[in-house]
């Protein structure tokens, strides 16, 4: 089956940072144990002021009330329930997505560690084609709201904020030598920093796929990349990929 790359959706829930936009959705984790219940939110109970809302606890306790919320079925409302993420449980909500998918010849892999991988198998859906469609399946059955939050408690279990992840993703950059030429910190954080307009966002995509070109797939407004020489399959695009995804663990 051939693999689409994707975006990338990294840090935490509602919080996404973007590179190498193209035709499916990437979502980042470390590698977890085998059926180990990915647990940074134990819940206890019920809270008797959310209509029945599980009490959620731990470091992620409003990412979890917040996509219990989003939840659109009661699969995904059942995984949240309990404040952890088992890798059973995420391959029971792509089993659900994976069944939206199957009339339009698309299937998605999600692996610990790698991310969503989707192929399409049969037909001939254009890239856009394909992306409305894993939009509107994600949308119906909620699979990414838990393998958002499984990635993300993966990498990132203690939820360390943004300004610091962003810092440790700069220093995994530098680390592996994948800065195209030299720039500070401080000049990094500045490039990376999403502000809080939409115009802001985009000024901010626009600097960071014109400094990393080369991992970029298509630039910041969905273009198709004269510059891009590393995606994932490369040692350089995959090491590129883990630092921004997971800087922690590098």
């Amino acid at each position: 089956m051939g693999e689409i790359q994707g975006a990338s959706r990294a840090t935490h829930y509602g919080v996404r940072r973007t590179f190498a936009l193209v035709a499916a959705v990437f979502m980042c984790a470390a590698i977890a144990a085998c059926g180990q219940g990915m647990n940074a939110n134990p819940a206890s109970g019920t809270d008797a002021n959310s209509g029945g809302q599980p009490a959620f606890s731990g470091p992620y306790a409003d990412d979890f009330k917040q996509a219990y919320k989003d939840a659109p079925t009661d699969l995904i409302r059942g995984i949240l329930k309990d404040g952890k993420i088992t890798d059973a449980e995420v391959q029971e909500a792509y089993d659900a997505y994976n069944t939206c998918l199957e009339p339009y010849g698309l299937q998605a892999v999600y692996t610990p560690g790698e991310g969503e991988s989707t192929g399409q198998y049969r037909g001939s859906l254009s890239n856009d084609e394909q992306l409305k469609v894993m939009q509107e399946c994600q949308s119906k059955t909620g699979a990414d709201l838990v393998s958002t939050l499984y990635a993300d408690i993966s990498s990132n279990p203690n939820n360390v904020d943004t300004a610091a992840m962003q810092r440790a993703t700069y220093q995994c950059l530098a680390k592996h030598d994948l800065l195209p030429q030299p720039i500070s910190e401080s000049e990094y954080l500045a490039m990376v920093d999403r502000g809080t307009t939409q115009d802001s966002m985009t000024a901010s995509l626009k600097r960071e796929s014109e400094f990393f070109s080369e991992y970029w797939e298509q630039t910041y407004d969905g273009q198709p990349n004269p510059d891009f020489k590393y995606d994932q399959n490369t040692p350089q695009g995959h090491q590129f990929y883990l630092c921004n995804n997971d800087p922690l663990n590098q």
